[in-house]
This record gives C-alpha cells, structure tokens and sequence, in this order.
C-alpha cells in the first residue's frame, strides 16, 4: 500500500494498516535493555542505559497497544481477515506477550532493586506475570487453532514466523525463573508455584516449536527458501531455542534458591533444586547446539542475499534481533552457572554486534516512515515477497 497515495487521513491509514510486526522493535529493545543490565562486565553508565531502554521500551508499548486495541475497534473486519489469511500476521501476535514480558523482567531487575521499588514491586512483578501468562497462552493455542482450522498457509508457504508464539511461551518461562530470583524480597512460597508453572511453559513452547521446525524442515525441502526479502524471519527459528536454554538456566537457578526453604513433598527439597540446577547447565548446553546451527543457517542465507545483492529493508529486519539475544542471555546465565571468562567475554561481544544491528535498524526504520514506506503494515512486505518470488519463477 502507497500511503503516499491514499486520499485517507494519515492516523486513519496508520491505524488500519498497523501491524503486529512493530512489537518486535519492542522485543528487541526489551531483551537489549535486560542484558545490559544483566551483563558480567560493567561500565559506569550502562546501567542507566539499561533504564533508559526500559523507560524507553514502556512508553513505545503503551503507544503500540492503545494503535492496536483503536485498529481492533475501528477496523475488526479487516483484524479478521489478517487472522484468516495471513500466517505471518497471525503468528505475530505473540510478539505482544513477549514485548510485555521483557517489561516484567524489568520490573523485577531494576525497579524492584532500586531504593524506592523493594517489596511492593516484587509483588507488581508477579501480578504482571500471572496476567501475561494467561495471554501468552490463550494466544499460542488460538494461533495453533487458526492455522489447523482455516487455510491460513500450507507447507509450501510456511513461515518461520510461526514459532513466535512458542517463544512467547519460553519467554514467559525464563522470566518467571527471573523473577524468582532476582525480585527484592522473595519469599520461596511466592516463588515455587512460578516456577512450577514456568517449567509446564517451558514443555509448551519447546515441543510446539519442534513441530514448526519440522514443518518448516519440510517446507525447505519441498520448496527452498523463502523470497530474500523474508530471509531476514530464518533467524526466528533460533529464537525457541535461544530463550528455552536461558529459561532452563534460570529456573535451574531459581529451583536451588526457593526449593530447599519450601521442603515440601520429595521433590521441593534442597537436593531436588541442585538437581534441576546441574539438569538445567547440561539441558542448556544442548540445546545452544541448535541454537547456533540456526543462526549459522541464517546468517548463510543473508550472506548469500547480500552477494546477489536481494536485500530490501522491510520491518521483518527488526526480527533478526531478538532470537539471537535469546542465545546472548544463555551466554550470560552460563557464565554465571559455570564461573566461565569465555562465556561472559562472548556475552559481552554479543551485546555490542546486537547493539550495532539494533541502531542501524532504527536508522532504515526513520527513513522509511519519513517516506511512508513502512506505514502500509504488513500488506507492503507479503506484496514485496510475491513480487520477487513471481520475478524468481519468470527467470527459471
């Protein structure tokens, strides 16, 4: 869609056309945010980086959500149609919980550590928890209904964009270890049911995405890789991984803080959480294994677009971002788990390459509203990539 030439009011074209794909700049802001705080070397300043992020990342999620709930008002027949027809849309609307989760991991790290938060925002954190939980969930099984009932895709049009509800699910699961773990004043009674619960999110997210992965495996055989304007969504498939690691770490973490206190049953002793712990460092490590073929894999494709000169900027870049940060915040916990200078030096190098991705996307994303190309949502990229995929077979 040209907005250029719609005779619309601008907010009206804006709104109609806003898309789930603008949560993944929240993502990303909000995954850099924790690691910056989270990260093994320290600099003067980078912790107020780090809440400038967060603070930053709030108020782009407030703006974000009240252009969606006025779109879902306005326009709820054109909602429909997207959640019918178009499985990228579709499968973005996980990137709401996982946008709302990296503000939750905030609200535990760095408000509830500060002078002024304590207790009282513990609390908030594991109210805002529960809350998102319930969404993430209803959204990861109403995805997976949508796409079994209507003839949303098929195989040879598979996106890997279909795993992001699932990574909304691991999300939810690291962060609930995070916050049994890192909140002021944490009570193990508050704590275990989390991670009790997180541990069933963590089964969810994982095994559903090893079902995309096999889907997709069979849609890369059967057809090739997408158009080169989506090679950019090849890294989503690291991010179920990436982020089911982190959350086997952390759980593993917040399992030996909270299990021995609760000593209740034969599992909720001191010797059930150091178990979890040491399963959660081994768990972890395996599946980084993944996690690093599918960014290998990724990277191979975008290298090879790069060489063939294919690459066009499109919102779908924003989602190269967090996948690979899923895997930086293993990178952090196991430095931690394992006492390792190597981890905590790759943590810190991954920090700086996401933090040069992440500015240069801001940079194409600025030019591009101020040309109106990025306002058509993501009508404009799914019109784009039929467009060289007709041009592809035209050359064969």
């Amino acid at each position: 869609m040209d907005t250029q030439h719609d005779t619309r009011s601008l907010p009206s074209v804006v709104v109609e056309n806003f898309s789930f794909l603008w949560f993944t700049v929240l993502m990303d802001t909000g995954i850099l945010s924790i690691i910056m705080h989270q990260n093994p070397y320290q600099f003067a300043g980078l912790g107020i980086l780090s809440t400038i992020m967060f603070v930053f990342n709030l108020v782009l999620f407030i703006l974000f959500t009240l252009i969606l709930l006025v779109r879902i008002f306005l326009f709820p027949k054109r909602m429909a149609k997207d959640m019918t027809t178009n499985l990228v849309e579709l499968s973005m609307t996980g990137t709401v919980p996982i946008a709302y989760f990296t503000l939750v991991a905030q609200v535990s790290l760095t408000v509830s550590q500060a002078g002024w938060g304590s207790h009282a925002f513990t609390l908030v954190a594991f109210v805002m928890w529960w809350i998102g939980t319930a969404v993430a969930l209803a959204i990861a099984v109403f995805v997976f209904f949508m796409v079994a009932k209507y003839s949303v895709t098929s195989i040879a049009d598979l996106a890997p964009a279909l795993v992001i509800p699932y990574v909304s699910m691991c999300t939810n699961a690291l962060v609930g270890g995070l916050i049994s773990s890192y909140s002021a004043e944490i009570s193990d009674r508050l704590a275990v049911p989390v991670i009790i619960v997180s541990y069933i999110l963590l089964g969810v997210g994982l095994f559903v995405a090893l079902l995309v992965f096999a889907a997709c495996t069979i849609r890369f055989i059967d057809s090739g890789l997408p158009p080169p304007i989506q090679y950019p969504t090849l890294f989503l498939l690291v991010g179920p991984v990436g982020q089911a690691a982190g959350a086997a770490l952390s759980l593993g973490t917040a399992s030996r803080m909270h299990f021995g206190g609760y000593g209740k049953g034969t599992l909720l002793q001191q010797m059930g959480g150091s178990t979890f712990s040491s399963i959660g460092v081994w768990v972890a490590l395996l599946l980084l294994g993944l996690a690093v073929f599918f960014t290998l894999f990724a990277l191979s494709a975008m290298i090879e677009g790069a060489i063939n000169r294919q690459h066009t900027f499109s919102m779908l870049w924003w989602g190269t971002i967090f996948p690979v940060a899923t895997v930086n915040t293993a990178w952090i916990l196991l430095s931690t788990s394992l006492d390792s200078p190597a981890f905590r030096a790759l943590s810190s190098i991954f920090l700086l390459a996401l933090l040069i991705v992440y500015f240069a996307n801001w940079g194409f994303t600025i030019y591009h509203l101020a040309t109106g190309r990025v306002l058509g949502g993501v009508a404009f990229y799914r019109a784009s990539a039929d467009e060289m995929l007709e041009d592809g077979r035209k050359t064969e």
